[in-house]
């Protein structure tokens, strides 16, 4: 069996972006969803999630940055303001800090239900959120080389993104816990590494025939082509609070799709780290985001996790200048601030310093960081 994948004619970019609803007495979460997506019938950017107090917020397709940037801000803007009507506030963040998956309500649709009662306990908490980044490739070959390339690039991702430190009411000692909960998934992670897309085809037949998936939709890596779309899907980001800190992601996605479609076009060597490194590197990055040490051969060299972005950083940063994608660099100079700043996780165990045991506090300034689409001191 072959997948077809559905090339896209040119680059495209489109985000889906995982919010909260909550009370904005109590600052939980509450089984909103279905009162918003109520008011938005017929409405395709906002869909349901497995749980009843997540709504996911989807751009459509677009040409630029600046068009998913306007996409989005609207699109918040819309569910905000019926959030308003009914006591609830939208909050974006990897992990709610407290609340507990056991309350939860689950959506009552089909798809969700049947994951349920496959996989049990580890879809039954699976409350976590994040910012999943589509990016359009005109050749199936194409994505499975520059797939292979972005597995290098999985932590730093993670640095930069990491938003849930707390779950539970519970510090976690992470700089991510969502990307931990979502290994608990089957088949999630990081991708196999695949000579060319007829690979993949195959292993997603097997797949198949051994009743491990019914769709490629069940393949939960942390980047995975979408031959429906013509996308490569890159999931492995934490939702961050400030829209600034999700379009900085989406710019650095966008431009190592196009530096390595590039590198594809001139017969790129596809140099990849051995498994270990990888698996090891994720590690590092979910545990200690930007404060950690990253492994850059097979010899256990390592570099640290800040001096590694600021690289990658500067070498997008004139990538960006010296082709036509200039429109990137007020996104892609959000980075600089990230690693100042610190990520939001960072950002949220400083508050803690103030306020410990406060998880009310948190959720207050999370919010005020969507609000004003800043970095509070």
């Amino acid at each position: 069996m072959y997948i077809n994948f559905n090339a896209a004619s040119h680059t495209t970019i489109g985000i889906e972006l995982e919010v909260q609803t909550i009370s904005k007495r109590t600052g939980e979460l509450v089984p909103g969803a279905g009162i918003v997506l109520s008011q938005l019938s017929g409405e395709v950017l906002f869909k349901p999630e497995l749980f009843n107090s997540t709504i996911e917020i989807n751009t459509p397709v677009c040409e630029t940055l600046k068009q998913v940037e306007e996409n989005l801000t609207q699109n918040l803007s819309i569910i905000q303001e019926i959030a308003d009507q009914h006591e609830m506030d939208i909050l974006i963040s990897g992990c709610h800090p407290f609340s507990n998956w056991q309350q939860q309500e689950i959506t009552k649709q089909e798809r969700y239900l049947n994951l349920l009662h496959r996989i049990q306990w580890p879809v039954r908490q699976f409350l976590i959120f994040g910012l999943h980044v589509h990016i359009g490739v005109n050749n199936a070959d194409k994505a499975i080389y520059v797939m292979n390339r972005l597995t290098n690039y999985i932590p730093h991702l993670i640095a930069l993104s990491a938003s849930s430190p707390f779950w539970n009411g519970f510090d976690t000692g992470l700089a991510t816990t969502r990307i931990k909960i979502f290994e608990e998934l089957p088949n999630a992670g990081i991708p196999y590494y695949f000579k060319n897309w007829k690979a993949y085809s195959e292993l997603v037949e097997n797949l198949i025939r051994s009743n491990s998936i019914d769709t490629v939709r069940d393949l939960w890596w942390d980047i995975r082509p979408h031959p429906i779309f013509g996308t490569l899907e890159i999931r492995v980001c934490d939702a961050m609070p400030t829209l600034k800190e999700n379009m900085a992601l989406t710019a650095l996605i966008y431009l190592l799709v196009i530096k390595f479609s590039d590198e594809f076009e001139k017969n790129g060597k596809n140099p990849r780290l051995e498994r270990w490194i990888l698996e090891e590197n994720k590690w590092r990055a979910a545990r200690y985001g930007t404060q950690g040490e990253v492994i850059m051969n097979k010899k256990g060299k390592t570099h640290k996790m800040k001096r590694v972005v600021c690289t990658l950083y500067e070498e997008l940063l004139e990538f960006s200048k010296n082709s036509a994608y200039e429109e990137s660099i007020p996104y892609l100079s959000i980075i600089p601030e990230i690693i100042s700043k610190g990520p939001s996780y960072f950002r949220q165990r400083e508050w803690t310093r103030h306020r410990p045991g406060d998880y009310k506090y948190i959720i207050n300034n999370l919010l005020q960081e969507t609000r004003k689409n800043q970095f509070l001191e």
